[in-house]
């Protein structure tokens, strides 16, 4: 390990405890996170990085620092209550309120993309919806980065490590739509997943619906197996039992709380990060602030880049890691070429369909009824339960190809292939996958939510805070059905334009820029029209809010308008930082020695669900990964000698 690490001055920084729980892994100053020598510094406190932390200070012997921009927000009724997440957004204490360029594609709007600005990262504000990929996406991950270590079989450890399944509770006796099977689950991992413990009637009514239109009654045995075609309520990162009963289950919950005891782990928040110091190729150190003074910690093994899919291209690319015309456009010195960093990003386009209910069938938006209102909270605060704990359920997985004519799939195929020629060697290899999964007749290329609430979808692009609206008591309630697309072909890109660390990066997601993402999502609101006229929900609607109920859904052309006129990010970006082409397969920088990337932004092709269970795997991997680059390596060599 290595000492001497610099400070400018001294500060006092957020005390080492929360709510009075004490958390000595917690720095209170940067003179206090500096006093240490470290091994490893992990920029980013997020969803892995946390995990990264707390993996590989299981080692006593090995010294892990965590530089988190964001605050401490164990105990912060706004991430540990469930019901309380949309109110995070656009709050710049908790989201970052980056914003997109202008959509060409989507009427040039200027879309909010949300990241938790947290110590525990988007796991920290996000949904909290538990969904796994299927097992093909992994062993895509594999045939794309030709490595057979990242896929499904690897994963699927990685899955269950991270994971405990919660009980159901006793008093939930109708369980046919919360289907698994125990052995896809792992029992003792630090990240808590529960079934809801209470539903509406119009959400039962919707799988139902679902069912009836799509002809796909079976239940999925297990949708955490690998295979989740169907519909059901899953799973969510809710504690059902114990001290946070009834909380947000997230990374700095469950990896760094969890840790905080142990001596050779240190966190500061509110420190972010400009700059890896660079000799050479290799990364002796990084440069932070806090509290506006600047500073700069050594490490004596490695630097892993764990700040998502936005700032981990901004973080390499300021630091003079990228394309060379990206780096002279914003004012950096290129001293390491690497022009995949900040290529390749993806996200999961959604649109849908919003109703107005008839009276007599309660969406979430009744809690707006102060009576409702108070019994929840009293549930809540009493006993850890109730709905205020409850998470966005709904869901299911279906293909493409039950909803596009024959002329149609083939039109989309064919308009991917015609693009093979005109992408890099590794966006083909994503290409054919894609190809592969829109042939499949099996292939969960669509993902179907219902949102008990009415959207706002005129402002809702732009900011989040607005997508879902405060509901007026006394007027009519709404639902609102989400179809999203699993297997963008559109691809964007993460920039910086600034030598300045303080300035967002330039995020243009290409939302339909492919014409292929646009026809698969038009089949998508094809279905969710045709559930909305389900025997099961029909006489619970009475009028459809958007798209206008003048645009018949049934004709591609108009649905295909309707996709253009209406798409949301699913907040599930990835990509920009790619495995097997930006980074190695062990996760090491392309160009360094000593500088490895591990979050969302690896992902070398997206995957169908939520994908907070994926960047848990990663992260889990990573660890694995650098322990035997380091730990196992040197002790094999003791022993052999």
């Amino acid at each position: 390990m290595v000492a001497g690490n610099d400070t400018e001055s001294h500060s006092n920084g957020v005390s080492g405890h929360t709510n009075g729980v004490q958390l000595p892994a917690l720095s209170t100053s940067a003179e206090d996170f500096l006093r240490h020598n470290y091994d490893y510094i992990i920029i980013g406190g997020g969803t892995a990085g946390l995990a990264i932390a707390a993996r590989l200070t299981e080692n006593p012997d090995v010294s892990v620092g965590v530089l988190e921009a964001g605050g401490n927000k164990l105990g912060d009724i706004m991430v540990d209550c469930p019901a309380m997440t949309l109110q995070t957004f656009s709050n710049p204490d908790y989201d970052w309120k980056f914003k997109t360029v202008p959509q060409k594609h989507n009427k040039e709007k200027i879309h909010h993309v949300i990241r938790g600005k947290a110590l525990g990262g988007s796991s920290a504000i996000n949904h909290m919806m538990y969904v796994r990929g299927s097992l093909q996406d992994y062993d895509d991950w594999a045939t794309i980065a030709d490595d057979p270590s990242w896929g499904a079989e690897s994963m699927k450890y990685y899955m269950r490590r991270h994971q405990t399944l919660e009980p159901i509770d006793e008093k939930v006796v109708d369980r046919a739509t919360m289907p698994f099977v125990g052995e896809h689950h792992g029992t003792s991992g630090p990240v808590r997943t529960s079934f809801n413990e209470s539903f509406l009637p119009i959400e039962h009514d919707f799988i139902k619906a679902c069912d009836e239109v799509t002809g796909m009654s079976k239940k999925p045995t297990d949708p955490w197996s690998g295979d989740h075609i169907g519909f059901f309520n899953t799973l969510g990162a809710v504690c059902r039992t114990g001290p946070n009963k009834g909380k947000r289950a997230y990374a700095a919950r469950g990896y760094f709380a969890a840790n905080a005891e142990r001596p050779n782990l240190h966190v500061l928040c509110n420190a972010p990060v400009t700059s890896i110091e660079l000799d050479g190729d290799r990364a002796t150190g990084v440069k932070f602030t806090f509290e506006g003074s600047k500073q700069k910690v050594r490490m004596s093994r490695e630097v892993i880049v764990c700040c998502g899919v936005l700032q981990s291209p901004q973080i390499l690319e300021l630091s003079g890691i990228g394309d060379p015309d990206v780096l002279q456009a914003a004012g950096v010195e290129c001293k390491i070429q690497n022009k995949a960093v900040g290529a390749n990003f993806q996200d999961h386009a959604t649109s849908g369909l919003c109703w107005e209910v008839n009276q007599g069938n309660p969406t979430l938006e009744i809690i707006y009824d102060p009576s409702v209102m108070e019994a929840a909270q009293k549930q809540m605060m009493e006993h850890g339960n109730g709905p205020l704990t409850n998470i966005i359920s709904t869901q299911g997985f279906f293909p493409y190809k039950l909803f596009a004519s024959e002329s149609e799939q083939a039109s989309t195929v064919k308009s991917i292939e015609d693009s093979l020629d005109t992408v890099t060697p590794f966006q083909r290899k994503q290409y054919e996958r894609i190809i592969a999964h829109l042939k499949d007749n099996k292939s969960a290329n669509l993902q179907m939510l219902l949102i008990p609430s009415t959207a706002g979808p005129e402002k809702g692009a732009q900011d989040q805070a607005y997508l879902f609206p405060p509901h007026t008591p006394g007027t009519p309630m709404g639902i609102t059905a989400v179809v999203c697309l699993q297997y963008p072909v559109s691809r964007g890109t993460v920039h910086i334009t600034s030598s300045d660390p303080n300035e967002h990066p330039r995020i243009d997601p290409a939302f339909l820029s492919h014409p292929a993402d646009a026809a698969v999502l038009a089949a998508g609101l094809k279905m969710t029209d045709q559930v909305g006229k389900s025997k099961h929900l029909a006489d619970k609607i009475s009028k459809r809010l958007f798209p206008s109920p003048e645009t018949n859904l049934q004709d591609t052309k108009q649905a295909t308008e309707a996709v253009h006129d209406f798409v949301l990010s699913e907040y599930h970006p990835c990509g920009s930082v790619a495995l097997g082409d930006a980074i190695d397969t062990k996760l090491v920088v392309k160009g360094t020695k000593n500088v490895r990337v591990a979050d969302a932004s690896i992902f070398p092709n997206h995957v169908s669900g939520n994908i907070v269970s994926s960047v848990y795997a990663v992260a889990e991997k990573a660890a694995d990964i650098i322990k035997a680059d380091w730990d196992y390596a040197a002790l094999a060599k003791a022993t052999a000698g």
